[in-house]
Order: C-alpha cells, then structure tokens, then sequence
C-alpha cells in the first residue's frame, strides 16, 4: 500500500452539546478512489467540510503529506491540493465557460490579476483552458455564460473548474445530484478519468448506490458521525450492520 495522501486522526466537530463527527480515523491513498456512505444525517457533508476547510475541528487533525493542515483555511488547503466541488455549482454565472476555467487556471499559475496587462499574456492560459475545455467536451459551449447552460453541463464545468486547480486530492458531494439521465454518465466518466491516474486520491459522497458500485475502490460508512464500517464494497455492502443502518432497525440503530 502507497504512503497514505490524506490522513483524518480522531476528527471531531461539536455544535453545543452535538457531537456532528465524533473521532474519525481514515487514510486516503494515492489511485484511490473512496465513496462515503450512511444514511441522511449521518455527518458524510460535515466531515468532507472539515477536510476541506469549510469547518474547523473541534479536536483531532487533518493531514495532508504528512503536513498538518486542521488550521489552514480552505484557501490554503487548495493551495496544498485539495479540491472540492459542492453539492450545489459553484461558479461565476455572468462569466463564459471559457472565462470560468481561464480564471481557475489562473489561479493555479498564481497570475493575480493586473490592470496594465499585454493580452498575449492570457495566450498560454488560455491555451491551457481550452485543454480542459476539450477534456471534459465542453469546447461547443466555450462562449456560453454558465447560467445559461443546463444543470448538467454547470456540473461538468465544475469538474473542469477542480481539474484546471490540479488537485491531488479530488472531493465530490454527491457530483450527479439533480441530473438528468441523459447528463449523469457524462460526469461520471469524467470522474472514471481522474481515477484512472495513479497520482489522484478521489473522495466521494454518494447516495445512489448504482453509482457507489461502478466508481467504489473502497466504502466507509458513516452513522451519527461515527465510522461504521471500512473496506472492499463487497464486503461493506454485504455486511449485516451496514444493512440494519440502512433499513433504520433498532439493531442498526444500537
């Protein structure tokens, strides 16, 4: 097994008296791709928050490489690698598909922006955009604003937003949520392809479980912010606490 990429060690997050993720331990590798499961509530979007920087533990510690980062703001841990795409799109809608992965592959140059500035500088950025635009086959619709495109295309942009960063590691929050069928297979293979590289850790909370099977290298199941169960799909799946969670019996539920 690979040195582990993303490292949680007993992370936890209290609200008051509410225990929202209660001591986490997981390794994440590299060519890894990890699906998050557990039922509504189970605290699957609050731990992906506390990884990428939208909350800060209350204890325990996220490490990245071998560096902590519990402390650094998620703008600092994009800096390091993480990239995360939300359940809901997040983009600049007044800008073009083109102009929404130009600034993202800006951003990854570190080329802040500049008044007094030679358009034959954007040449190579912009060159490098077109590259993510082809890669995700978003080419046709370059000059469109993203908030004229359908829901399944401002999901596709967003995967292309998060490849233009260069992430190591990959998040996605439920990445074909709203989609319609003919849309979903599009992300998902976009997803397949940043899998495929051996160098690339992909976290994943999902909810449908024909997607947990076609993309699931590993499963972790997660329960009133507790880690339940952690392995192979097969295994995880076929495991009878996992089925007793899921059908909400009191077996499951003690």
């Amino acid at each position: 097994m690979s040195t582990p990429s993303l490292v949680t060690q007993d992370l936890t997050i209290r609200f008051g008296g509410h225990v929202a993720v209660n001591q986490v331990s997981c390794a994440f590798h590299p060519g890894e791709l990890t699906v998050i499961v557990g039922p509504n509530g189970a605290g699957k979007t609050t731990y992906f928050n506390l990884i990428s920087g939208q909350l800060t533990a209350t204890s325990g510690s996220v490490t990245k490489d071998g560096t902590d980062i519990t402390r650094m703001s998620p703008s600092a841990r994009a800096r390091h690698g993480i990239g995360r795409a939300f359940q809901l799109t997040n983009l600049f809608p007044q800008l073009t598909v083109l102009e929404n992965i130009r600034l993202a592959v800006q951003a990854r140059a570190g080329d802040g922006w500049r008044m007094l500035r030679p358009v034959s500088s954007f040449r190579g950025l912009t060159a490098k955009a077109e590259h993510y635009l082809e890669a995700t086959r978003l080419t046709p619709l370059a000059h469109q604003k993203a908030a004229n495109l359908p829901h399944g295309d401002q999901r596709k942009l967003e995967v292309a937003l998060l490849m233009a960063m260069e992430p190591d590691i990959y998040m996605f929050d439920e990445p074909t949520a709203g989609m319609s069928l003919d849309h979903a297979p599009d992300v998902l293979d976009l997803i397949h392809q940043i899998k495929a590289d051996p160098t690339k850790t992909v976290l994943l909370v999902e909810h449908k479980m024909d997607v947990v099977r076609a993309l699931a290298d590993r499963i972790i199941v997660l329960h009133n912010g507790e880690l339940l169960a952690d392995g192979p799909p097969a295994e995880v799946m076929g495991s009878q606490i996992v089925r007793d969670v899921y059908l909400g019996t009191s077996e499951g539920a003690a």
